[in-house]
């Protein structure tokens, strides 16, 4: 079970919402430099509309910019040729997701975000996501996307090494690893409110959030957070779909989310191709910090060419790993599942062991596409407070 207590209980499959007009037993281990923690719950692509107006189920309060080059007058750019990556070190680029990914079943390359009723913003309908609404990924015209391809070193990354008071403990019993914290990671995050000067603050404040002037002005706050997971957690015969908005919690303090961003009118983008991050790729969304995808620089990268060490847990109770894999190279989407993991050796609770276990790589969704084992997720934490219309 996670619980978050702090102002919006409910998930969702965003962060904020992007106004159509702009887009196209009892071991007790204290954080430091390896803190287990989280679970935000924030969408920051958030940190661009933290809006909760048409409820269209905190879905599509989902900050996400990208149609939002074409607003700013910003064109899209070339990234050439994928240039080579190892799996050590950072990679030059990040394969997104191309139009027309489909978001309504597990599979390979995509999310599978649970089928919720929710409300269609501007009309009195609503819709199920991934069935009728929310059907698949609209491909963002950001400057650093260009063919499939995010250039890394073009993205306007958000500026800042600020260092926040990082609390967490870990405690296990026979069979539960419960986490507590306080959901600010152990490392220095960009700066937030976003500064005016930098080349990240017109993608946010063209964004509205309720209660700021604008999206860039949204801050970072610590919140209550509280996970109860399986020590050993059991895969299950299917996957499961992904209920809210937190995927998994990472060793460093803060959390994953849902590698979605709706906008105003659903459509669905890739956070990383749509607004651009800190150097960890991660923002808050309701001032609540969370990554999107591997943050190589402010998560343990491990011995070059060695296998890549674990950096955090996932709501189901299996652990998640960087790119290398046992032999100590990359791992690409065609060696996972449809849930973005495998079955491989790894060190899960002290010992080496084959089990299952989720990969971050530089493919998307470049983290968690659906769950294998049973989601530790509390129901007050499904989207906008929306029942499911039916568990596939």
């Amino acid at each position: 079970m996670v619980r978050r207590a702090g102002r919006d209980a409910a998930g969702g499959i965003g962060c904020a919402l992007l106004s159509s007009r702009v887009l196209r037993g009892a071991r007790v281990r204290e954080a430091g430099t390896n803190p287990n923690v989280v679970i935000l719950h924030h969408e920051a692509e958030a940190h661009a509309m933290h809006t909760r107006t048409p409820r269209p189920g905190r879905w599509a309060a989902i900050a996400l910019a990208a149609g939002l080059a074409a607003a700013l007058g910003l064109g899209a750019t070339s990234v050439g040729a994928e240039p080579a990556w190892d799996g050590n070190g950072a990679p030059p680029v990040l394969v997104t997701a191309p139009t027309g990914t489909q978001l309504g079943a597990p599979a390979r390359n995509t999310i599978w975000p649970c089928p919720y009723v929710i409300p269609i913003p501007g009309t009195d309908e609503t819709g199920i996501v991934g069935r009728t609404v929310a059907t698949e990924i609209t491909l963002a015209e950001t400057p650093w996307v260009q063919d499939g391809m995010i250039d890394v070193a073009k993205i306007a990354l958000v500026p800042g090494a600020v260092q926040l008071e990082s609390v967490f403990t870990v405690t296990e019993t026979g069979t539960t690893r419960r986490l507590r914290g306080n959901g600010i990671p152990n490392h220095p995050i960009g700066t937030f409110p976003i500064p005016q000067t930098s080349d990240a603050y017109a993608y946010y404040a063209a964004l509205p959030a309720q209660g700021y002037a604008n999206a860039a002005e949204i801050p970072v706050a610590p919140y209550d957070l509280s996970a109860d997971l399986p020590i050993d957690p059991v895969m299950s015969a299917e996957p499961s779909c992904i209920p809210a908005l937190m995927t998994g919690i990472a060793l460093t303090g803060g959390a994953w989310h849902l590698e979605a961003a709706p906008d105003s009118r659903l459509n669905i983008y890739d956070p990383n191709a749509a607004l651009p991050t800190d150097r960890c790729f991660g923002h808050p969304y309701a001032t609540e910090y969370h990554y999107h995808g591997y943050s190589w620089k402010c998560m343990e990268q491990g011995e070059p060419g060695k296998p890549s060490p674990l950096l955090g847990y996932a709501l189901d109770g299996f652990g998640i790993y960087g790119p290398r894999g046992a032999d100590g190279t990359l791992v690409t989407n065609a060696e996972l599942d449809e849930c973005h993991g495998r079955v491989g050796w790894v060190m899960f609770n002290g010992t080496w062991q084959e089990i299952y276990h989720y990969v971050l790589n530089n493919e998307y969704p470049y983290s968690i596409g659906c769950f294998r084992g049973k989601p530790h997720v509390p129901s007050h934490m499904m989207p906008g407070g929306a029942m499911p219309s039916e568990h596939p």
